[in-house]
């Protein structure tokens, strides 16, 4: 086309054009359309820019991240909040297509793909975790919005990010804390209940068998008690790595509170893997552990049970393992036990005498006995021990052996004690009011009733119930229990002598205490165990230890006395070496109060007949 043609051309396409806007406006003024609806018209055209302008600023400004792409997923437009979150910058993402955009295998919650729900038009949401421009990775709450045009076809889409995990990290501290220990980062009760219980399952599936591990530090709370409970915590710690040093990766290993552990070993060939587990275990606790500049050794009793052999019932499986643990401290604790039928029978007879023994209490059904203390060197009695026997309807009279220490394990000792505390000093006083003076009698006190906090009011208000003197009553304790925790011993034991009772170490040379401590306690006497009388005069060993025992309280200016005399020359020997204070079968039975006037007049004839080695008195004044 020639430059005089083109002219043409482009005049007349100028005539159209202004042919047609001339009919236009012809049209629109004939229709109605004035000046005053064209301004309406740019009225709208400036809300609607300013709507525009507000929007863009609202998306700019907002504190999730944006994202506009087109249909294919190619980003047009990222806003500032998307690069605080990422580390990406605009020109950065502009141009790339988004990085979710082709995971097939990102779902909601209703299992749909980021895929489908465009091809739908719908919502779609997600939790992902991505990676910041550093590399540092972050979960992020993803909601993709597909942007249809009129005819329902896919535009543009809008994605939506926000910055999830310090909500995340915050969960998952609850969770934490829900199901595991916050002091060793084991698995707790809860969650480990939750693992036995899919452990079964699995056992009943597979057809694989699985041991379940009960573990219970012996003497922690002595531990606990010396050295406070910092270290305490510090061995529990210490125990827990190295319970996990034990198992396999795959195994659980559980704090189910205090010093007990549970261990659960799945697919285990046999019992006796459990087994191997559990002799490692008590091998690596053989290693001490330093705690506090002090080092420390402790040991644990196991008790296993084997699921499918001995029941797959979780319930079941804790209490036979709960059974084989205490099976396992009867048998002298530092070793493991596994589960029995006969346990179940031994736990039913403990439960229906526990059951017996409340009622007991509440009835009173005991009875106080008493065993004479002899002096030899003055061929009297000069005091008594007070020995419970609870009166049973059907099997007569049940020994302390039995019940004793059912009543200690539940707390009952402390009602039981109090029971007996009252009838020993009632009959005491009844016995002066007979004419019988001069004479002491002895009270047990157990582990838990030393540690009760009311037991100084409680033998404060006894004695001016009964109107016994203070100085008629003797408290005995036992070495071990001393030994617990020496500073609040020291402290009772000032209370109790406070009130003017004498105390008495019961059991002793059977315990651990330290030398330098005993000079500390406000203590009157020492028993000398009978496990040491019972091969006097033969054995050179016990031999040593209690003539030990006799210099060492004589030296202390404390009385000694032996209890278990059964024969002659066992208190021809102690009577030898000024142990004039004994005790024993070969003088008296445990007698009820009724019986005592016919024994002490026995006792007297069979002294008067018996002439032992002459012995200097030992005479301490309380």
């Amino acid at each position: 086309m020639n430059s005089w043609t083109q002219g043409f051309f482009d005049q007349g396409l100028a005539v159209i054009a202004l042919s047609v806007a001339a009919i236009a406006l012809l049209l629109i003024w004939r229709s109605g359309w004035r000046p005053a609806a064209l301004e309406q018209q740019r009225q709208r055209a400036r809300l609607n820019d300013q709507s525009m302008r507000i929007l863009s600023s609202a998306v700019e400004q907002s504190q999730s991240g944006v994202i506009i792409a087109d249909c294919s997923g190619v980003i047009e437009y990222v806003n500032p909040r998307y690069t605080q979150i990422t580390g990406y910058s605009k020109d950065d993402a502009v141009g790339r297509v988004a990085e979710l955009i082709n995971n097939e295998e990102l779902t909601d919650v209703n299992n749909i793909s980021l895929q489908e729900a465009l091809l739908l038009g719908v919502r779609w949401e997600t939790f992902m975790v991505s990676k910041r421009r550093n590399s540092e990775h972050f979960w992020q709450q993803v909601t993709v919005s597909p942007i249809l045009d009129d005819l329902g076809a896919l535009t543009h889409i809008v994605l939506n990010i926000e910055d999830i995990s310090d909500r995340v990290e915050t969960q998952a501290q609850m969770e934490k804390l829900a199901f595991y220990d916050a002091l060793t980062g084991l698995e707790n009760r809860r969650l480990f209940r939750d693992r036995l219980e899919q452990g079964l399952k699995h056992v009943r599936r597979s057809k694989q068998a699985m041991a379940l591990l009960f573990l219970d530090l012996d003497q922690f709370k002595r531990i606990n008690d010396t050295l406070g409970h910092d270290a305490g915590d510090e061995l529990l710690c210490t125990v827990a790595q190295r319970l996990r040093a034990c198992v396999r990766e795959e195994d659980i290993v559980a704090r189910l509170g205090g010093d007990e552990f549970t261990i659960l070993l799945s697919n285990i060939a046999s019992a006796d893997d459990a087994g191997l587990v559990a002799r490692k275990i008590l091998k690596s606790l053989l290693d001490p552990v330093t705690l506090s500049t002090q080092e420390v050794t402790v040991s644990c009793s196991i008790g296993i049970t084997v699921a499918p052999e001995d029941s797959l019932n979780a319930s079941v499986l804790m209490r036979n393992a709960d059974l084989a643990m205490y099976r396992a401290k009867d048998q002298g604790r530092n070793n493991f036990q596994y589960f029995t039928d006969d346990m179940n029978i031994e736990s039913l007879a403990r439960m229906s005498l526990e059951n017996e023994l409340r009622i007991a209490i509440t009835n009173e059904d005991f009875v106080v006995h008493f065993q004479p203390q002899m002096d030899l060197s003055q061929a009297r009695v000069c005091g008594y021990e007070a020995l419970v026997r609870w009166r049973h309807e059907q099997v007569d009279v049940i020994p302390p052996d039995r019940f004793i220490p059912v009543a200690e394990e539940t707390g009952l000792i402390i009602q039981l004690g109090e029971i007996v505390l009252r009838q020993a000093c009632l009959q005491m006083k009844a016995l002066q009011s007979s004419g019988i003076s001069d004479q002491s009698v002895a009270v047990n006190l157990s582990a838990r009733q030393f540690r009760d906090r009311n037991l100084v009011p409680m033998v404060r208000r006894i004695l001016s119930e009964t109107g016994l003197a203070p100085r008629w009553l003797e408290l005995e304790i036992t070495e071990s229990m001393l030994m617990d925790n020496i500073e609040q011993a020291i402290s009772i034991l000032t209370e109790l002598k406070s009130i003017g009772v004498a105390i008495a170490i019961d059991d002793f040379g059977t315990g651990y205490s330290s030398l330098s401590y005993l000079t500390q306690l406000p203590v009157d006497k020492l028993k000398v165990d009978r496990s040491f009388v019972n091969k006097l005069p033969d054995c050179p060993r016990h031999t040593a230890i209690t003539t030990a025992i006799i210099a060492m309280a004589q030296r202390l200016n404390l009385q000694v006395v032996a209890e278990g005399v059964e024969t002659e020359p066992q208190a021809s020997f102690l009577s030898s070496h000024q142990c004039n204070i004994q005790q024993g079968y070969l003088f008296c039975h445990p007698v009820s109060a009724a019986e005592l006037p016919a024994q002490m007049i026995r006792m007297k004839s069979h002294l008067a007949s018996v002439t032992y080695p002459q012995a200097t008195p030992t005479a301490i004044t309380h």
